[in-house]
């Protein structure tokens, strides 16, 4: 019963501090594996920080809030002054996150950024791999899933506006963030990468026939030995196959053939991150580096593909 109270005065308060606007809809169906329906969608919650690094929604503090509806505490957004001033003084006025069923899509001044990208199949699997890693709450993960995806939110950060700076707008919420098309034929890549690491019962790793061991002969010692103790945990819980996976696309990682969340890109997505970090940070000596960098990441072709004897 105190689950739903929290999530009843929840729901309300964000009702109340929102000023109504559209709702962030999932588009998945409703109706979960169990057969029990399941949806929340929220408006968009947008938090103004001041230049004290101090929360407010529609002019009330948190503290405030949580006064008022002390059942569903909103958690401290107190945001450290530094940040405060760095982001004013680069004229980030506002950072937005969306969390649909597709993802969690990520925006600064209300252009898109490289985001995370999940399925009902890869959430689960984040769960099966919180479990063999031994975290927290791992098994929790996994039945998570379906009010994960099913539950639509909307967050925006707001900060000071610099002086002089026209005001920039925040993105529309009624069009809801889409996961971009895949791309079906993507030019010549710039890399290419093949490489298997097979790591035997010692956890010593063997790459084209050369172990780290000959490696350390030669006078070239690499970090990349697996303890018995991971080793061993890997092999208790039937990790047999570890891959990473990065083209035009974004970046893709599987544990034994099955994929979890991703991090999905395209050339525009990383040219907006290049933007973004030269704004950020002007007197960077890496921003032309940045801009030659960051959009050939959709350019890479790499698959490197660990095994466990």
């Amino acid at each position: 019963m105190r689950f739903f109270r929290v999530l009843i005065l929840t729901m309300l308060a964000s009702l109340l501090l929102s000023a109504c606007g559209p709702a962030t809809v999932p588009t998945t169906d409703e109706t979960t594996e169990s057969g029990q329906r399941f949806l929340i969608s929220l408006p968009r919650l947008v938090v103004d920080v001041n230049a004290d690094g101090q929360a407010s929604v529609n002019g009330m503090s948190i503290e405030a809030v949580n006064t008022l509806i002390p059942g569903a505490p909103l958690p401290d957004l107190t945001v450290n002054p530094f940040y405060v001033d760095w982001m004013t003084n680069t004229n980030i006025q506002h950072l937005e996150f969306v969390s649909t069923d597709d993802g969690v899509f990520i925006f600064a001044n209300g252009e898109p950024l490289p985001f995370l990208a999940w399925d009902g199949d890869s959430l689960t699997n984040l769960g099966t791999v919180a479990g063999i890693a031994n975290l927290p709450y791992g098994k929790l993960i996994g039945q998570l899933v379906p009010i994960v995806q099913r539950t639509g939110l909307d967050i925006v950060l707001r900060f000071p506006t610099q002086e002089g700076a026209e005001a920039i707008a925040l993105r529309d919420p009624s069009v809801a963030p889409e996961a971009m098309q895949p791309v079906a034929e993507a030019a010549a890549p710039s890399f290419v990468t093949r490489i298997d690491v097979n790591y035997d019962a010692n956890g010593v790793p063997t790459i084209a026939g050369i172990s780290s061991r000959d490696l350390a002969a030669a006078g070239i010692f690499l970090p990349i030995e697996m303890t018995p103790e991971t080793l061993a945990q890997l092999k208790s819980n039937d990790v047999s196959e570890l891959r990473f996976v990065s083209g035009p696309n974004g970046v893709f990682i599987t544990v034994n053939g099955e994929s979890l969340p991703q991090i999905s890109w395209n050339s525009a997505l990383l040219t907006n991150s290049a933007d973004l970090y030269a704004q950020i940070n002007p007197d960077s000596p890496y921003i032309a580096l940045a801009k030659l960098l960051l959009p050939e990441l959709s350019n890479l072709d790499v698959d490197l593909r660990v095994t466990l004897e």
